[in-house]
This record gives C-alpha cells, structure tokens and sequence, in this order.
C-alpha cells in the first residue's frame, strides 16, 4: 500500500494549459516564429526553461532575448492570467481524502517556485502539502525521473510506496521511471492517447477517485481505461467442475459470480466466462444471464461507463442491429453492469459491457 500522494500541478489540481497556450503563443508571435498548436503540445509538461532552448534551438533568433529571458515573460504572463483560478472539479475530494488515509502529500511540478507559490496560493491549498519541489533547478526535468525521486527524497519515502497525479504523458513517464504508481487524470481530449497507457490508472476526472481505487492500485490490481480496457471472452465447456478445476486450482483464477450454467473468472485482470453447453449441442448456443438468452461463445472488452456511452452513441450512429439492446444488467446489485451484444458480418458475436463499480467485477457479495 502506499504512504505518499504527489501531485502535479499545471493541467491537474488547476486548468493552467489553456493559459499557459496564451502565454506562449504570445511569445512566439513576438519572437516571429512559426509555432503551432503540435508543438506546444509536443512539450507540454517540460519545464518553460527547457521549451524556450528548445525553440531557440529550433529557430536561433539570436542572443536577444535569452531563451531564459524568453521563458521568464511567459512565467510571469501566465501568473497574471492565473490570479481568480479555481481548483479543478474533485481536487480538494482528493486531498480530503489523502489526508484522511493518513498519506504524506507532494507536490512536483516543472514550472518555476514562484509561478507554484502563485497558483497553490491562488487556489488556497497551500497547507494541503507537506513538501512542495519546483524542478526549477533540478539537474533534469521530467521526463527524467529526477523531480519525483527528489520529491520522494525530501517526503522522507521509498519511491515505490508512492501514488501519482499526473495529467501528461511527460509526467506519467517520469513518475513511473522512478518506480512510482501513476494515476494519470488527462484532459478530455486527450483520454484516447494511447501513451497514457503507461499508467496504472486512467481517470477521465479526479472526480472518479474513491477509496476502491486507491485499494485496486495498492494491492496491484489492474484498473481499466479508455485506452487499455480489459479483454473479456465467454465460451463454450461441456463440464463445469473441470473448468472450475482447470481455470481455479491450475491456473489459479479466483472465481466471480457464477450460476447452474456459468461461471466468471479473473484471468489476470482479465474477465472471462466459462458457459456449459453440453457436448453435440451447436456453437449457437444461449444461456440465461438477468433474462436473457447470451450467446455462450462471445469475446468483447470492458471499458468504462464514458467508454462504453461513447461506443454504443457510435455504434446507434451506423445504425447497428443489437443481438441484445444497450441496457443495465443487475441492476441495484453487485456487479451492476452495463451491456449490449451485437454481430459482427460472420455471425461472431460480440459483448461490451462496464461496470458501474470497477471493484466489482469479480464480486459475488
């Protein structure tokens, strides 16, 4: 389990990017540069010193201004824009929420000391952390690992008893280089990124942090995302005891909920579902699940709830004949899922389902 939360600042406990955009589109439009919105994203989350060599490098425009002189008046512009930010929707929950686990909390940031004592002021968390670490002037900056071993370093922990906030790939990156646990809570339009699939966790807000969670991570179980969901597969067996033998006892799979006819399974994470059809009995097989007859040969994934809205809006969108409509199986119980099975051209057919709760994929009570 974990002792310490670090957190990152810019894009995560405040909407900082769009301002830190103004600032530097400004900047470059005076130094006549030709910079477009790729390339600031391209170094999102590198310190403002190391962006501003990077373009003098790319563009030398002279000694005049310095890249530091240039990264200085976006700093400075951007603490201007900072002055009425509020925190992000689920910060202060989630600093509640360290401190009520007891957690010792960071903060590790790429921008400069006084652009970090400006914007935790401004937010009014200043308290919330035991240890605040600019990499201003570390050695290297994320994605180098250094500023989060330094912060770890200054909290007085081992790197690996660490949980991360980060909202960039650059961040996720550097926390996960020095052995720290990473949830990663990107912006919106960058949940499909698949690069964040380096982190343990992908929230689609800091509002999705609960205690399961935080428990699922610390006792090293996997936690879905948009972009890397768990694989589920359902097929056929003619005897139950010997699958309960084979997938239990042999591969040591613990056992989900189960019926007469069925029986979930975690492979590793992975969901999958032995149904008994008995031997001679077609592949087009159905066995009862919450009232309905589910093909017993089946393979989908489970994703999020946003995921899984997202995919059934595209797949109404093409016009898509369900085998069984989007609906809530187990409603009100443990396990509550939503679900839909269509066909692809072959006849395969297919289940996408997420669950209301991810910690109970695998309950039976």
């Amino acid at each position: 389990m974990f002792n310490s939360w670090i957190f990152d600042m810019d894009g995560l406990l405040a909407e900082t990017e769009s301002l830190w955009r103004i600032a530097e589109r400004e900047a470059v439009a005076e130094l006549g540069i030709p910079l477009t919105d790729a390339d600031f994203d391209a170094t999102m989350g590198i310190r403002m010193r190391d962006v501003a060599r990077i373009w003098h490098g790319r563009f030398n425009w002279g000694s005049s201004p310095t890249p530091d002189e240039v990264a200085d008046k976006v700093i400075d512009r951007v603490i201007e824009l900072s002055r009425n930010i509020e925190p992000l929707a689920g910060v202060m929950d989630a600093l509640d929420l360290a401190a009520e686990l007891g957690m010792k909390v960071g903060l590790c940031s790429s921008s400069d000391s006084r652009m970090i004592e400006a914007i935790v002021g401004s937010l009014g968390i200043t308290d919330r952390f035991d240890v605040v670490h600019s990499a201003e002037h570390d050695q290297y900056g994320k994605p180098h690992p250094m500023p989060y071993l330094q912060t770890a370093a200054m909290l007085g922990v081992d790197p690996n008893d660490c949980l991360v906030f980060e909202d960039s790939v650059t961040g996720c990156v550097s926390a996960k280089a020095a052995g720290m646990t990473v949830i990663a809570v990107p912006a919106s339009h960058d949940m499909t990124d698949v690069r964040f699939g380096l982190a343990d966790a992908v929230l689609s807000w800091m509002t999705d942090l609960d205690a399961g969670v935080i428990d699922r991570l610390g006792s090293g179980g996997l936690y879905p995302s948009l972009v890397r969901p768990r694989f589920h597969l359902a097929f056929e067996v003619d005897d139950l005891d010997a699958a309960r033998h084979f997938y239990g006892t042999v591969l040591g799979c613990s056992e989900g909920r189960s019926s007469d006819a069925w029986v979930d399974f975690d492979l590793f994470g992975h969901q999958i579902v032995a149904h008994h059809v008995p031997a001679g009995v077609q592949a087009a097989a159905t066995n009862p699940v919450d009232g309905e007859d589910v093909p017993a040969r089946h393979f989908g994934l489970l994703l999020t709830v946003e995921g899984w809205d997202a995919l059934v809006a595209r797949l109404r969108q093409h016009d898509t004949q369900f085998v069984i409509e989007p609906q809530t199986r187990f409603e009100g119980e443990v396990g509550e899922q939503r679900t839909c099975f269509l066909l692809d051209p072959s006849g395969n057919a297919l289940e996408f389902k997420a669950f209301v709760d991810e910690n109970q994929v695998f309950a039976t009570t």
